[in-house]
């Protein structure tokens, strides 16, 4: 590594290495400069030194690894706590252990000022991207739309349709569909909503025609009704009776009806 703590042999006396205990004097309760160190550097000194008691004059030869792995600490946990106590004169060590941690965090400054520079070259190409322009193309296609609305936004929609090569003529067609197929009850898409989910490739059931036919049906028996109520008023004619049960009918009209 090497790590020493500062003033190791006036402090600690020895005659073998690795003893049992070791001394740690009262007067670090006072030491302003110690009580100033963040918490977790003031719990690793006394590891340290307890470690420290294990090398000859207190030196620490052991790798930066092997220390955290003895004292059981990530090695960015170590290195965050142990600044402080090289900073503040507690321990003495050569570069080695804060140059790994300078390596290390150089790169990442740069990753970050790659990513920015990124992230703002992205911001000034969408603001210098030019407006997808109003194309006769798109002109015809906006006019044809029955529910003019959100043209810029069509716009670009509409170009970007285009640039996947789908031809004008199949929007037109899939249009031409919607419009004649879209129930009287369903509210219209937005063009842009349109072109965005590639709706003019459905391919709708023929619903406006059965409603209508169902509609003139009922309109059919209506007059016919109100044409023998008139006869029957004039004098003329057989009294107006409810049709007959239809095999159509829901069974509880049918069950009314055949009460008739």
């Amino acid at each position: 590594m090497p790590l020493t703590p500062k003033n190791w042999n006036d402090f600690q006396h020895y005659k073998d290495r690795a003893p049992v205990w070791i001394k740690l004097h009262r007067a670090l309760l006072d030491n302003y400069e110690y009580h100033c160190l963040p918490v977790a550097s003031r719990a690793l000194a006394p590891m340290l030194w307890l470690l420290a008691s294990e090398y000859e004059n207190g030196r620490i030869t052991a790798s930066f690894a092997a220390v955290a792995f003895r004292l059981r600490m990530a090695e960015g946990e170590l290195r965050d706590a142990l600044k402080p106590l090289i900073d503040g004169g507690f321990f003495v060590a050569d570069s080695a252990p804060l140059a790994a941690r300078k390596r290390s965090a150089i790169p990442e400054k740069e990753k970050e000022n790659k990513r920015e520079t990124e992230t703002e070259k992205k911001e000034t190409r969408a603001r210098r991207a030019p407006l997808a322009e109003v194309t006769p193309e798109f002109t015809r296609f906006f006019e044809a739309y029955p529910h003019k609305v959100g043209k810029l936004r069509a716009v670009k929609e509409f170009a970007t349709v285009r640039r996947k090569g789908i031809a004008l003529e199949t929007i037109m067609d899939g249009l031409a569909r919607y419009v004649a197929s879209k129930p009287a009850d369903r509210p219209w898409l937005n063009p842009a909503t349109f072109l965005h989910q590639g709706r003019w490739e459905d391919q709708p059931a023929a619903v406006a025609e059965r409603v209508s036919s169902a509609a003139d049906q009922r309109k059919s028996a209506f007059a016919d009704a109100l044409q023998r109520a008139r006869e029957y008023g004039e004098g003329g004619g057989e009294p107006p009776r409810m049709r007959e049960v239809g095999v159509d009918d829901p069974p509880r009209l049918q069950a009314e009806r055949s009460r008739e």
